[in-house]
């Protein structure tokens, strides 16, 4: 039989028929119903219901992490009476479209491994697994955590850029670099050795531990040498990175290496814009078909912090979206390609460290005056 079903977001009157509904639905790590009234009236919690007129068919509960660019489903329940409905499914497609409106573009979440029929469901809807958990619940049953990300309306303007993978921790510069210089002469062939070849132009010798990351203004120098006309933008309160190592002669040679690439950059005319790029500044440069080169932190989309460049390749009314060389593995590169960040998050990712050093390398398409 056809159920009319109505969705909308929780309030406490609900709260007793939520309470039950969890009751039902779990025999242990059950949401408490003072946990249960919190949500409801958080502004960082998303709590939808599925009604069969005052019937309570199923909940969805998605937590919003602050300071990340990720939500969590931290609850999905349905009412034994309208399992195999297909009640979750539209649930979950309505609470997916919630959190993409409020910028967030991963969507995690954990389920038991015994539990077949959610995880099916799951990865019908596109649900990848990231990690096992063992021992995750109250009964010691294992489980998983799977996420997705979602996709807001495409871009309005895009670059025709190819996804170039870095194949070294310490490459993301190289790699973007490369990204934009296919973009921007469809002559260009990205190579390794290539790779390899602008890192060692554009490092900064040192960081905290292992290889050197490229500074905006060795990346922006390697770019001038091969022929492109770039903007750079650098706004750090010291020499880009040097505060992540504590040795001395480390901090001297990261100094004399950044004032190397100053200095060559003067030769050819080229300067820093000593501030960040704004949004609308960053919007233009797409439209004029330039390529963007951004230093990030990593923190809001993975939870680590770190320091790691993408470029921009494209924009709406709402997002921008990027090209992440970064791949953990070779079959989800295609979701590197394109990665949507809302207006609001890309201001707060620019930036890294404590300092906020923002850095950005703009590459011009040739004869653009």
């Amino acid at each position: 039989m056809a159920i009319t079903m109505e969705y909308r977001l929780a309030s406490l009157a609900q709260l007793d028929a939520l309470n039950a509904l969890e009751n039902s639905a779990f025999e242990g790590d059950r949401i408490s119903p003072r946990q249960m009234r919190r949500f409801i009236q958080s502004p960082h919690a998303c709590l939808m219901l599925a009604l069969d007129g005052s019937t309570l068919a199923a909940y969805a509960l998605v937590l919003f992490h602050r300071g990340t660019h990720l939500a969590r489903l931290y609850s999905l329940a349905v009412s034994p009476d309208y399992r195999g409905r297909g009640v979750s499914r539209e649930l979950l497609t309505r609470v997916e479209q919630v959190t993409v409106e409020k910028g967030y573009i991963t969507l995690r979440l954990e389920v038991r491994n015994d539990n077949l029929a959610a995880r099916n469901l799951y990865q019908k809807m596109g649900y990848k697994v990231l990690k096992s958990l063992v021992h995750y619940y109250d009964d010691l049953a294992d489980g998983v955590r799977m996420h997705k990300r979602l996709e807001p309306p495409g871009p309005s303007t895009t670059l025709p850029m190819p996804l170039y993978v870095q194949t070294t921790p310490f490459s993301c510069g190289p790699a973007c670099l490369q990204m934009a210089f296919a973009a921007l002469r469809r002559s260009f062939q990205p190579s390794r050795l290539l790779e390899l070849q602008l890192w060692r132009e554009a490092t900064t010798i040192y960081m905290t531990s292992g290889h050197g990351g490229c500074s905006a203004e060795g990346l922006a120098l390697a770019a001038v040498n091969r022929g492109f006309d770039v903007t750079l933008f650098s706004q750090s309160h010291t020499i880009p990175f040097i505060d992540s190592v504590r040795d001395e002669n480390k901090k001297a040679i990261i100094s004399l290496v950044h004032e190397d690439f100053v200095g060559q950059l003067a030769q050819k005319g080229v300067s820093a814009l000593p501030r960040a790029p704004t949004l609308e500044e960053l919007e233009g440069y797409l439209q004029r078909g330039a390529a963007v080169l951004l230093l990030i932190s990593t923190y809001r989309f993975n939870g680590e912090k770190g320091p790691h460049w993408i470029a921009l390749s494209g924009c709406n009314p709402e997002y921008f979206f990027f090209h992440d060389p970064f791949v953990e593995h070779q079959k989800d590169a295609v979701s590197a390609a394109y990665v949507p960040v809302s207006r609001a998050e890309l201001e707060k990712v620019m930036g890294f460290g404590r300092k906020k050093q923002t850095a950005c390398v703009v590459l011009y398409p040739e004869n653009h005056h």
